[in-house]
Formats: C-alpha cells, structure tokens, sequence
C-alpha cells in the first residue's frame, strides 16, 4: 500500500492527511500551541464520588473536574480499585473536555510503542486482532509470559516484522519510560505528568511500515519530527521532506476540495442518491436517500444504493472523525438477506479500526446502529462554524481555517504587492499575522461588510 502524509501548518493550526494510495483516508486537526490532552497522562486527586453515576470526580488540574468510570472496577485485578475522596491517582485521559462536560478519565495507562502497547496496571499478553497467524500468536504469548510481572502488553501488528530481540528491547524501553513517569508524578501533586505526542505522530506511529514519503511545509514541525523519527523510527528520516510551498501537494490529492467537502451536510453518490449527515451533541444521524433504480426490483435497487452509501458513509465518517453514537437511516428492505449483508458490508469497512467501532445491527425501525470511538469533537467540528444565515442548518469555516488559508496565499505571494479583503470581524486577526509575518507594509488591507465571516479576497496590486 503506498502511504504519505502530508503536514501543513499555520501560526494557529496544523492539519495532516493521510493517503492511501492517493485517496485521503484521514485528516486530523490540532492547535499548534495547545497541549495535547487526549493520551496524556495526569496526576490527579479525587474530590468526590458520583453514586447516581457509577463514578468519580477527579482534579488533574485541567480547571474542571475529570469523570473516572468507576464500573467492573472492583474485583477485577486489571483495573483500579475503587478510590476515596482525597486519594491520589495516576490517570489517562481517554476523551477530551467537550462544551459542559470534562475530561474522561482511566486508570489503565497505556504507552503505545512502535511494537507493543504497555499495560503497566494490567495483566497478560493481547495479540491484535489483526494478525491471523496462528503460529505467530503462540510465539509471541510463550515470548512475553515469563518476560513480564504485574503488568501486560498488547502486541502491535508490526511486531510481527520483529525480531525477538527488538521486541524484548522495546519491553525494556516502554518500562523506563514508564518508571519516569511515576517519578515525576510523586513530586507534583495534580497537573500533567507525560504530554502525548501531536496527532500527526501518533499517525505516523500507527503506519511507519506503510509510509513512503512524509511532507511538512513548517521548519520548526520540521525539526521535531526529525527529532521524533530518529528517536523511535530512523528508518523513516530519509522520508521527510520540508517544502515552503504545499500548493502543488493540496492540488496533486485535492486537498482543498476536500476540506471544503467536509462541512457539506449532504453527499452525493454515483447512482445520483444521496446521504445527509447531521451531528448533534448526543448522536450523529445520517440519512440514506435513493437515486436512479438500475436493479430488477425495488428490494435489489435498495441493496445496490444502500451498499453504495455504506462505502461513502464509512468513508465520511472517517474522514471527519466522527465519533460517539451513530444512526444511519439506510433505505428500508424487507429481505433479511439483504440486511445481513448490509451489517456484514459495514463490519468489513470499519474492520481495520478494530475494537474502536461496534456495529449494533439494525432495529425494528430499520436504523443501523454503530458506535465509534470518541476521543476528540469532529474534523468538521473542529474547522467549522454554524452558519448564521442558514440558522444552523450548514457551517461556514472557521476563523482558524480562514486564517490558515490566508497565511498560505501569503506565502506563495510573498514579496509582491497585494489587497486582501476580509470581514471586519477578522480584521484584528489578519493584521497581527501580518505583523508577525513582516508584510503590513506588503498587504493593503481593507474590510468587505455583507460578506460572510468566512469570506476572504486576495489580489495582486501594483
């Protein structure tokens, strides 16, 4: 499979894009200046317990209080006890604080490695699910089982291109990095303890023996991701390449087409149907509509577009990170055969994302019913705003994806004579980039009113 990620970032925001063999598969989305939360690790105090709510609430230093789920947790010898209030926890966060809610929280650290994912609170060797050698699993279960004490690993599918001695090196390292951790922890009493590493890292962590070639067009990314591969994937230096300029690479894959795709509520299909996709706070709804029927029946034209949207709805959903509770509204079918294959369909699209996707199956309704793994808002969350003209029913870019988009033009254009034309309400913003980017005496600046906030213009002058 021929892999590349691309990495482009702005004074605010950087986003990354990974390609499969040309297509986008994934975008993910991150403040440059933001600490990362999601995967880190946090020392923590516990300051109340939440009966009602099977659980407690826990200060690590974030402002508001994290949830620590504290069902199965006692009498399992895998997971945390169930604490009292002021006692002192070493956690993980495992989603993000969204709107109203805080952060959630574990007691099952894990720290992923190039082969294994340590447990260093759990017990027992878990081969992933991905490799299907027989012979492979019993090596790797008879390898670890006199390797390892009060304490566990989850063996990567890259382990299996491993040689003993790599994966017994990685034990050892993943156990230091682990006792500095708890080091740290004992000298501070709430706040972070170990800061995960970017988004586009952790990509690169989960693909490195499939990527041909990582492109970045921001110096100071350049120099931590070298910093980065020469750490834990050297083999991946030689791969790097640091552009100024990412216009020929947005428009080799279509990057900016793309993005302006994402915050589209209404995908359309080959066969001319359509789905429609609305996120809520508590679920993400998608609606299946039919196009022009090529099939010999009503029952086999559903099975043909519904299997067709299954495709471009996996692909969406990936896309834009949705996560959480998600129903899919597909066109209804009579025949069970054609459900089961439908669910059969979904299963095998979502299969590469393991025990992070469950497929539910379908209600008396005709709803399929699917849950993803929610760890962070969507891409089109992240990038967007609601649209105010539209009260809400559509997004426009936000002003982080406006300013993204202005500082890239300015660097292409950079060195001549230009006019930008942007909404008042940016106006502020722009004039500190141009600051800091040297060119107000470059720019000339002016505010366009009854345009919408995401609107910019920029023109060569003089």
């Amino acid at each position: 499979m021929d892999v590349r990620l691309i990495v482009s970032a702005s004074s605010d925001v950087i986003l990354s894009f990974l390609i499969k063999n040309r297509d986008v598969s994934e975008i993910k989305v991150e403040k440059k200046t933001e600490r990362r939360i999601v995967g880190s690790i946090f020392k923590g105090k516990v300051k109340r317990l939440a009966k009602s709510l099977d659980g407690a609430f826990v200060d690590i230093g974030l402002g508001r209080e994290a949830y620590l789920p504290l069902k199965n947790y006692s009498g399992e010898e895998d997971r945390c006890s169930v604490p009292e209030v002021g006692e002192e926890l070493v956690v993980q966060v495992k989603r993000e604080p969204i709107e109203e809610k805080g952060a959630k929280i574990t007691c099952r650290v894990t720290i992923p490695g190039k082969y294994l994912v340590y447990l260093p609170g759990s017990k027992g060797v878990f081969v992933s699910s991905k490799i299907g050698d027989e012979g492979k699993k019993k090596f790797f279960l008879e390898l670890f089982k006199d390797k390892l004490n009060e304490e566990g690993v989850i063996v990567r599918t890259s382990a299996t291109k491993a040689s003993k001695e790599d994966l017994i090196g990685e034990l050892e390292k993943l156990r230091k990095k682990w006792e500095k951790i708890k080091e740290k922890a004992s000298k501070v009493k709430t706040g972070i303890v170990y800061e995960e590493v970017p988004l586009f890292m952790q990509t690169i962590r989960d693909w490195w023996q499939d990527i041909e070639e990582i492109v970045v067009d921001d110096r100071d990314i350049w120099i931590q991701l070298l910093a980065f591969l020469e750490e834990d994937f050297p083999e991946l230096v030689e791969k790097v390449r640091y552009v100024k300029n990412i216009s020929v690479f947005f428009k080799r894959y279509n990057l900016d087409r793309i993005l302006t795709k994402l915050f589209a509520k209404y995908v359309w299909l080959k066969n001319g149907g359509y789905i429609v996709i609305e996120e809520t706070e508590a679920m993400t709804v998608i609606d299946v509509n039919s196009g022009s029927g090529s099939g010999e029946s009503l029952e086999e034209n559903a099975l043909k577009t519904n299997l067709e949207a299954a495709e471009e709805i996996a692909r969406q959903i990936k896309l834009r990170d949705i996560g959480g509770i998600v129903i899919i509204d597909f066109i209804d079918m009579k025949d069970k055969k054609s459900r089961e294959t439908l669910i059969k369909k979904m299963k095998e699209l979502f299969a590469d994302e393991g025990s992070n996707v469950h497929i539910y199956g379908i209600t008396q309704l005709g709803l399929l019913e699917m849950t993803r793994k929610k760890e962070t808002p969507s891409v089109t969350k992240l990038l967007s705003l609601s649209c105010p003209y539209c009260k809400g029913r559509g997004y426009i870019k936000s002003p982080e994806l406006v300013l993204y988009e202005i500082e890239k033009e300015l660097d292409y254009f950079k060195g001549r004579y230009l006019e930008l034309k942007v909404n008042p309400l940016l106006k502020e913003r722009v004039e500190k980039l141009l600051e800091k980017k040297n060119m107000k005496g470059w720019v000339s600046l002016k505010e366009e009113c009854d345009v919408p906030l995401d609107y910019y213009e920029m023109m060569l002058s003089g």
